[in-house]
C-alpha cells in the first residue's frame, strides 16, 4: 500500500478483525495471495515477502471470542486439548483485507488482521519480544557524561519521558536535573516508569556517611565499581540515585559500562572471558538480619552470546567455591575485568549537583565513588530501585499511544 493506514485493533463488524492484545497495528503490505497445505499457511504480501505460519500457531493465536477473552485480551485456548490432527484446511482474504483461516477437525474459521500477521512473522527472522531499542556500548570517548534530560518535564511530558527512557535504555544511564531535592522525589520519578522494588534497604533509602553504617554505601570511603545487590537470585534491574545535598570535598561519582569492559576482554583475552562467563562466584550479604546468597558468572551472556547481566561486587562476594583447578582462572579473569573498569578510558566521572537523579541498569553499569570527608560538609543521596521490565513496558506503552494517536 502506498499509504499505510492504523485501524483499531479492537475492530467492528464492518472494519479489520482484532488482535490478540490491545495494541495499534499499521498495515504497510497488503496480502496478494494465501494458500495452505494443512500443516502451514504461506501468504504473500504486496512487496513480494512471503510468510509462512504453523497452523496450531495460527489457532492458539486468533483473536475472535471463542479463543480469546474480548475484556482482558488473554486467551482461553486449552493447547492440551487440541487436536493431534488440527489442519489449516482453508484460507482466503475478505473484503477488508484480513486472511481468514479455517481449521480441522474442530470446525473453526477465523480472521486475521493483516497488519498483526506482519509483525509476528516469524519465518523472516525474530518476532514478538524483540526489543525496539537495543544496548550501544560506551568508554568516556564516546559518553563522557550521562545524557541529560529536565527533570520536571519528565512528570508531565511524556515525550521528554521517553526520550529520557530511550537514552536510558540505549546507554543504561541517563541523567535528571533540577528535579526539586525533596525527601521521596526519587519515588515519584521512579513511578513515571513503573512499580519501585523493595528490597533490605527499604523501599526509598539513604545514602549518607553514618555512625553505625549497614553498608559500606553508607560511610565515606571510595567504593570501587560494582553493581548491587549481586546477592539476590534477581538483582535489581533499575537504580535510582537523587542527589538531596552535596556539600563534601570528593565523593564524584564514577559510572562504567560493564558490558563494554566485558566487550574488551572478549576481544583481547578468550580464556579470562570463558572464565568470567562460566565460573560461578558465590554472592553473600553480611548483614545481621538477612542472609542473601547466590552463585553466577560475574558475566552472564544470552543464548545468542549477546550480554545478560554482570554481578561485580567485592564487598558482597563470598568465597570461592568452585573446583581447586579453577581458582586461579577464575580470580585472574576477574582481578582483569576490575582493573580494566578501573581505567580513565572506560570511566565517567563527575560530581553530583544538588537535584541531579541519575538512573542506570543496574544488571549493566558499574557504578562508585571517590571518597569523601564526611567532617568538610554532608552528602545525601536517596535511592531506591526498578526493574528493566518496567522500562521496556512503558517505551511500549508511550510507542502504542503515539500509534493510536496518528491512526485515523
Amino acid at each position: 500500500m502506498a499509504n499505510p493506514t492504523l485501524r483499531p485493533s479492537a475492530g467492528t463488524a464492518d472494519s479489520l478483525p482484532g488482535t490478540p492484545d490491545f495494541d495499534t497495528y499499521p498495515i504497510s503490505e497488503s496480502i496478494t495471495a494465501a494458500k495452505t497445505d494443512g500443516a502451514v499457511v504461506t501468504v504473500v504480501w504486496s512487496d513480494g515477502v512471503k510468510s509462512r505460519y504453523h497452523a496450531l500457531w495460527l489457532r492458539e493465536n486468533a483473536a475472535d471470542p471463542a479463543t480469546l477473552n474480548p475484556l482482558t485480551r488473554e486467551s482461553t485456548y486449552d493447547l492440551a486439548a487440541a487436536p493431534e490432527d488440527l489442519k489449516a484446511s482453508s484460507v482466503f482474504v475478505d473484503a477488508t483485507g484480513a486472511l481468514v483461516v479455517g481449521f480441522e477437525p474442530d470446525g473453526h474459521e477465523t480472521a486475521f488482521h493483516p497488519g498483526w500477521l506482519r509483525v509476528h512473522d516469524y519465518s523472516n527472522g525474530p518476532a514478538g519480544l524483540v526489543e525496539p531499542v537495543g544496548p550501544q556500548l560506551w568508554t568516556a570517548a564516546d559518553l563522557d557524561e550521562p545524557p541529560t534530560f529536565d527533570g520536571t518535564a519528565i512528570l508531565t511530558d511524556d515525550a521528554v519521558l521517553d526520550d529520557w527512557l530511550t537514552a536510558l535504555a540505549r546507554r543504561g544511564l541517563a541523567r535528571l536535573r533540577n528535579v526539586p531535592a525533596e525527601p521521596g522525589m526519587v519515588g515519584k520519578v521512579a513511578r513515571r516508569i513503573g512499580t519501585i522494588r523493595d528490597s533490605n534497604f527499604g523501599h526509598v533509602f539513604d545514602v549518607r556517611a553514618r555512625p553505625d553504617p549497614d553498608s559500606n554505601a553508607n560511610t565515606a570511603l571510595a567504593l570501587a565499581p560494582h553493581t548491587d545487590l549481586p546477592t539476590r537470585e534477581y538483582q535489581p534491574g533499575l537504580q535510582f540515585l537523587h542527589c538531596m545535598e552535596n556539600t563534601t570535598a570528593g565523593g564524584k561519582a564514577v559510572y562504567v559500562d560493564g558490558f563494554a569492559v566485558a566487550e574488551k576482554i572478549r576481544q583481547s583475552d578468550t580464556d579470562a572471558f570463558d572464565a568470567l562467563t562460566t565460573i560461578p562466584w558465590t554472592y553473600t550479604n553480611r548483614a545481621r538480619d538477612t542472609d542473601y546468597r547466590w552463585l553466577s558468572p560475574a558475566v552472564v551472556l544470552n543464548a545468542d552470546g549477546s550480554y545478560h547481566e554482570v554481578r561485580i561486587g567485592g564487598f558482597l562476594r563470598g568465597p570461592l567455591a568452585v573446583s581447586f583447578d579453577d581458582v586461579p582462572r577464575a580470580y585472574r579473569a576477574l582481578k582483569l575485568y576490575s582493573q580494566i573498569a578501573c581505567e580513565p578510558a572506560l570511566q565517567q566521572i563527575f560530581a553530583y549537583r544538588i537535584g541531579d537523579l541519575v538512573c542506570f541498569d543496574n544488571r549493566r553499569i558499574l557504578h562508585g565513588r571517590e571518597a569523601f570527608d564526611a567532617g568538610g560538609g554532608a552528602r545525601w543521596l536517596q535511592g531506591c530501585y526498578g526493574e528493566r521490565e518496567e522500562l521496556h513496558s512503558r517505551l511500549r506503552i508511550l510507542a502504542r499511544n503515539r500509534r493510536l494517536q496518528s491512526a485515523p
